[in-house]
Order: C-alpha cells, then structure tokens, then sequence
C-alpha cells in the first residue's frame, strides 16, 4: 500500500512507532503493535530506502487520515531523508526472532545465550515494543533464571551500549 508521510509533531522517544488511520491498517490486516515494513520510494540508499516500525492506529481522521503514514518528530529527524508529503510503500513485516524468544520464557522454558543476546539486541535496537520487553521481564519474573541465563543476560546488556576504559588499576565494590 502506498501512502504520503504525514509529520506528527509529537516526539515519542521510540524511533520505530508509526500510525496508520484505522482504514489502512485494516486493509493490510495489522493491528495496534504488530510491525510493517516501510519502504522509502525516493531513496537510493539501500541502508535508508527500508526499515521496520511497530504500528500505532489512529481512529481519527484528523490525526491521520486515510492514505496517510503518520511519523512522528522525532523519526523524521533522525531517519533521513524521510520527507514530508514523500511516498512510502507499507506492508505486515514479520516478528524478530526474539519475540519467539519472550513466547519461550513466558512458557516456562530456559534460554540459551544466543537468544538472550537476541532479545537484548532488538530491544535496544527498538524492534521490541515496549509490550514485548515488558513481557520478557515479567517471564522472568514469573518463571525466574537460573545462573547461565543471568550471566547470558547481563553480559548481553554489557555488551549492549559504550564501554568505558578507566585503564588496569581501577576496581569497583558498587554494582551499576
């Protein structure tokens, strides 16, 4: 489905949360939550040309209107050239991986390190939504972890973001 970028002037801080008018989204069979797969027509730049955004629905017209992709400040900003009034194709896009990952926690069963890694990496690369990580915490807490599990986790989350290297002599009694 083709539609035009519509500026939502709203930031989010979730770079992959986009809205479609209740219509649209009906047409291409998504619901609040579920993911599509967006593809910016005037774009060369293949890494820029495609990306996945977890829906939002918009049951007014005002807000969104029907032939329209509604994407926030904050996107716009950061996912260049991505234009107002600019074409986009829309389509349902898959779950990640690591969203079977939570299914399996949920249920009880223990995971191995490289779905940990999984599950940390998509939620900080914002293809989990916040429902997802939110489920992943409470299997956790329901079915709990035991020691491999904490260790794939927290060494995950460490290899997450920035390091800082304060050189050989530095010791720490505090946890972060």
């Amino acid at each position: 489905m083709r539609l035009k970028v519509k500026k939502i002037n709203f930031e989010t801080g979730n770079m992959k949360d986009v809205v479609l008018n209740h219509n649209d989204a009906e047409k291409i069979g998504q619901k609040a939550g579920e993911r599509v797969f967006i593809k910016n027509i005037d774009v060369k730049n293949i890494s820029e040309k495609y990306w996945v955004a977890i829906l939002r629905i918009s049951h007014s017209d005002s807000i969104v209107a029907p032939g329209e992709l509604g994407v926030f400040v904050d996107t716009l900003k950061d996912i260049k050239n991505l234009k107002e009034n600019s074409e986009v194709s829309v389509l349902p896009a898959e779950a990640p991986t690591s969203y079977k990952n939570i299914q399996k926690k949920i249920r009880g069963f223990k995971l191995n390190s490289d779905e940990i890694h999984s599950i940390v990496n998509d939620a900080v690369s914002g293809k989990l939504s916040k429902i997802e990580i939110a489920s992943f915490i409470t299997g956790i807490s329901i079915n709990n972890m035991d020691n491999e599990e904490m260790t794939a986790l927290t060494l995950s989350e460490g290899n997450s973001g920035g390091k800082f290297d304060f050189g050989p002599e530095v010791y720490d009694k505090h946890s972060t």
